[in-house]
């Protein structure tokens, strides 16, 4: 299973979706505390709109990119941003910033496809701080999968989280709660 972050969905960088990879060991599941990894700086919190792959997918045309996609979940990806800069700097891969274990919470439930139309809302500590719409983001769901699937086989199972306009700075003692539509998919603490 690939974890593959969209990273220009919601700026104006590139002509088409950027990406990056990561292992999934970096998977946090069952609304597990995420632990802040000692040692690298400031860590942000991105909320996301994931999209599970249902079938096997290898150059597929936009319009047909639906078919590959049956579930809408729940996201946060967490990134080391001052050890980022650095590897950035030295033109080196960001793995070890972005794809720590760990680093990419997921919700357990799995929503339709179409849930995503209902965009999803992120708390911290009970108070609304974004919200997302598919149709703020700058390339739709459909050409971000027809996109990848020209860059490297999709398979079923892996996951696509579609990016976030905002990052967050990760504190000890916070609450995350992620809903889409009304419902709750991701809740769990920071420690």
């Amino acid at each position: 299973m690939k974890l593959i972050n969209i990273i220009n969905n919601y700026c104006s960088e590139g002509e088409r979706p950027r990406f990056y990879l990561k292992a999934d060991t970096a998977l946090l599941r069952n609304n597990d505390a995420f632990y802040i990894p000692d040692g690298v700086g400031r860590v942000t919190a991105s909320p996301s709109i994931v999209l599970r792959v249902s079938r096997l997918a290898k150059y597929v045309g936009e319009r047909f990119a639906a078919r590959c996609i049956d579930a809408t979940m729940g996201g946060v990806t967490f990134t080391a941003e001052e050890h980022l800069a650095r590897l950035r700097a030295e033109g080196l891969p960001w793995d070890e910033a972005v794809g720590f274990d760990h680093s990419s919470a997921l919700s357990l439930d799995v929503l339709s496809r179409d849930s995503m139309l209902e965009g999803a809302t992120f708390y911290i500590n009970g108070e609304e701080r974004l919200r997302l719409s598919i149709g703020d983001m700058r390339f739709t769901a459909d050409r971000v999968v027809s996109t990848l699937s020209e860059a490297m086989t999709l398979r079923i199972g892996d996951l696509i989280y579609l990016g976030s306009s905002e990052k967050f700075d990760v504190v000890a003692g916070d609450n995350y709660r992620l809903t889409i539509g009304e419902r709750t998919v991701l809740d769990f603490d920071i420690k």
